[in-house]
C-alpha cells in the first residue's frame, strides 16, 4: 500500500485485484520458456534466459497462452505474489489492508466475459462447462463447490452473457454461461470484494457500463467503455474533475454518489434516450459472493 508518493488517486476501467496466486502457479510456463529456447540444461536457467537473442525469446513468448487461447483469461504471465515484491496474492494484501490510502474509482463494462469466452465455443455440455472450471480457472474446487457454481450460473441462456438479451447470443449451448462466469471470477466480483473492503476507509466511486449492448455475441463487452473516456464522452469529464478535485462531480453531469457498503450505488452508463442512471451494485449477489470465496482458495 505504500505509493512512495508517487500517486495520489487512481482511476480504472475493469481493474480490481484479480484472483491469482503465487509463483508457483506460474512454473510451468516458465518450464516452457525455458525448454523452447534451449536454457533447459543451464545450471541457471534465468541467467541464460537473459542472453537468448531477442527474436528468439520473443517467438517462444508469443507460444504461451493469451487471452483468446483456450485457457483464456487464465493467462500465463499475471502479477504473482513472489513474496518480494508482491508479499502476498493481491486478493489477501486487500484483506489485511495493504492498499494505497487514497481515493479511486473503480468499473466494469456489463458482458466482460464475452469475448474471452469465443475460444471456448466447443464447450457445448454441462460436463464440459464443469471439467473447464475445475481443470483451467479454480484448479482442484471441490465438486461439492463446482456443482454448487454450475447451480449459481446455470446453463439457462436467459441468465447469461450478453445480459438482458433474453434468448439472442447463444452462439453454443454454453457460451453465455460461460461468459457470465468468466466476466464474474475475473472482473466483477473482485471489483465488488475491493469495494466492499476499502469503501469504509477511503473515498470510492464505481461505474457500470451497459452501452453497445447490439453487438452481436459481445454486448457490452469488455473495453466498451473506452470510447466513453476517451472519445470525448460523459465518463471524461467525471475524470477530468477526479483528477483535478479528487472528485469526479461538478458541471451538469448526473451527480454520481460515493460507494458504501450499506449503498453500494453504481454510476451507470446505458444507450437509450435515458444514458445515466444510478443502480445497486446488487445484481448476481449470491454468485459473485461465492465466486469470490471460491477464487480465495483456488486462485488463478
Amino acid at each position: 500500500g505504500d505509493t512512495q508518493g508517487l500517486f495520489r488517486a487512481a482511476f480504472m476501467q475493469s481493474g480490481s485485484p484479480v484472483p491469482v496466486g503465487d509463483i508457483t502457479n506460474g512454473q510451468i510456463y516458465y518450464d516452457a520458456l525455458v525448454s523452447q529456447t534451449g536454457c533447459s540444461d543451464s545450471s541457471d536457467t534465468l541467467a541464460c534466459l537473459r542472453t537468448v537473442p531477442y527474436k528468439v525469446l520473443k517467438a517462444a513468448i508469443n507460444q504461451s497462452p493469451s487471452l483468446f487461447s483456450y485457457q483464456s483469461l487464465v493467462l500465463a504471465w499475471l502479477p504473482r505474489a513472489d513474496g518480494v515484491f508482491l508479499s502476498d496474492n493481491p486478493q489477501r494484501l486487500v484483506q489485511q489492508g495493504k492498499v494505497a490510502d487514497i481515493p479511486f474509482i473503480t468499473g466494469d463494462c456489463d458482458d466482460e466475459g464475452t469475448a474471452f469466452s469465443l475460444s471456448t465455443l466447443n464447450i457445448t455440455t454441462e460436463n464440459e462447462w464443469k471439467t473447464y472450471v475445475k481443470d483451467i480457472v479454480l484448479r482442484g474446487v471441490p465438486d461439492v463447490n463446482l456443482n454448487k457454481l454450475a447451480s449459481l450460473y446455470p446453463q439457462d441462456i436467459t441468465q447469461g452473457s450478453p445480459y438482458d438479451t433474453g434468448i439472442l447470443n447463444a452462439l453454443t449451448p454454453q457460451f453465455k454461461r460461460m461468459a457470465s462466469f468468466l466476466g464474474d471470477v475475473v472482473f466483477q466480483a473482485p471489483r465488488r470484494f475491493f469495494l466492499e473492503q476499502h469503501s469504509s476507509k477511503q473515498k470510492t466511486w464505481a461505474f457500470l457500463s451497459k452501452r453497445l449492448k447490439v453487438l452481436p455475441g459481445l454486448g457490452s463487452a469488455h473495453g466498451t467503455d473506452i470510447l466513453n473516456i476517451y472519445g470525448g464522452g460523459e465518463l471524461t469529464d467525471y475524470l477530468v474533475r477526479f483528477v483535478t478535485n479528487l472528485d469526479p462531480n461538478g458541471g451538469s453531469n448526473l451527480k454520481w454518489p460515493t460507494y458504501t457498503t450499506s449503498s453500494p450505488k453504481l454510476l451507470t452508463f446505458l444507450d437509450g434516450v435515458e444514458p445515466q442512471v444510478i443502480t445497486m451494485d446488487t445484481y448476481r449477489r449470491e454468485a459473485i459472493a461465492f465466486v469470490t470465496n471460491i477464487s480465495l482458495a483456488h486462485p488463478i
